[in-house]
């Protein structure tokens, strides 16, 4: 048959036995359990994520986030959620699946009563349903009966029991169907020390050992950025031994980072005026990050530059 002969497009035939891009994501469960994690993890690969809206704002959230705006969106349901019942649950997964379909999925992530009990006692953090008629074991008891009554609206379960948050993230992101398209994404972000520190930094390396660019009258108007700057920088001899330094720890720390899931990883450099020392510092990670293959962003927090 040639194509003249059929309506359908290859590409649009195979299109059609493709598994559905997931643009919703409830999930539910008990309080400890892990609903906070995985809001995360979707955070991670894109996803806006809310958590514990109340029940009757669901349908109109849905309707404005996703099927208006075309939003990716995580939702996070638990005993602590307004205007919460078994009724509710049930009506709210049939009418969003009969609007959206396989585009929706509804994820309930449980744990043993033993483990719940062992992370309550851990965190110390009391649990909701906890009162003064009652003990944290028949507490837990309550909400495990609950979510027994709403269990069969779920299209995927995950007993989060004993699990690393790297292997919870794994099973989540893999029975969604998601593959993140960066695992690892590096920010490399020069300031000035006199404007405080960066909140955001993972690890902050104080780069005013160096000899000043500042004191040197040619160089003074130039930034971190400028050959004539880097040069200079470059001929202290305490320079390169200590980015060598540097760039080994990145290395490590990313594969870490990378096999735990965590995705994000921020480094900072700081000098006096955040123009000079801590700039060419970046630069050089980043110049580093580029030939060794590894997504990163650079920030020069004084100089107004993003890229």
């Amino acid at each position: 048959m040639t194509l003249e002969e059929n309506d359908t497009p290859h590409a649009e035939i195979a299109a059609s036995f493709l598994d559905p891009i997931i643009e919703l994501v409830v999930v539910f469960g008990q309080s400890g359990a892990g609903l906070s994690t995985a809001l995360d993890i979707l955070e991670d690969v894109g996803f806006n994520s809310v958590d514990n809206l109340p029940l009757a704002l669901v349908d109109q959230l849905v309707s404005l986030s996703v099927e208006t705006e075309h939003k990716k969106l995580a939702i996070g349901v638990d005993l602590r959620t307004s205007g919460i019942d078994a009724a509710s649950m049930i009506r709210l997964a049939d009418n969003v699946k009969q609007r959206i379909g396989a585009r929706c999925q509804f994820v309930l992530v449980e744990a043993s009563a033993d483990e719940l009990i062992k992370r309550y006692q851990a965190t110390r953090r009391r649990h909701p349903l906890l009162t003064d008629q009652n003990n944290l074991q028949e507490a837990i008891a309550t909400g495990r009966a609950f979510m027994r009554d709403i269990a069969h609206i779920a299209d995927i379960v995950i007993d989060s029991t004993e699990m690393a948050p790297a292997g919870f993230r794994a099973i989540l992101l893999s029975r969604l169907g998601i593959t993140p398209e960066q695992t690892v994404i590096l920010t490399i972000m020069s300031f000035s020390y006199r404007k405080g520190l960066p909140d955001t930094a993972d690890f902050i390396f104080d780069m005013r050992f160096l000899n000043n660019p500042h004191w040197q009258p040619q160089l003074r108007a130039m930034t971190g950025c400028d050959k004539e700057v880097i040069d200079y920088i470059c001929l202290d001899d305490s320079f390169l031994p200590f980015m060598e330094h540097v760039a080994q720890m990145v290395s490590s720390v990313l594969g870490r980072l990378d096999d735990e899931g965590r995705p994000h990883l921020t480094f900072g450099f700081g000098c006096t005026g955040g123009k000079h020392r801590s700039v060419s510092a970046a630069e050089w990670l980043s110049a580093w990050a580029e030939n060794n293959a590894i997504p990163y962003q650079v920030i020069h927090r004084e100089l107004g530059i993003d890229r």
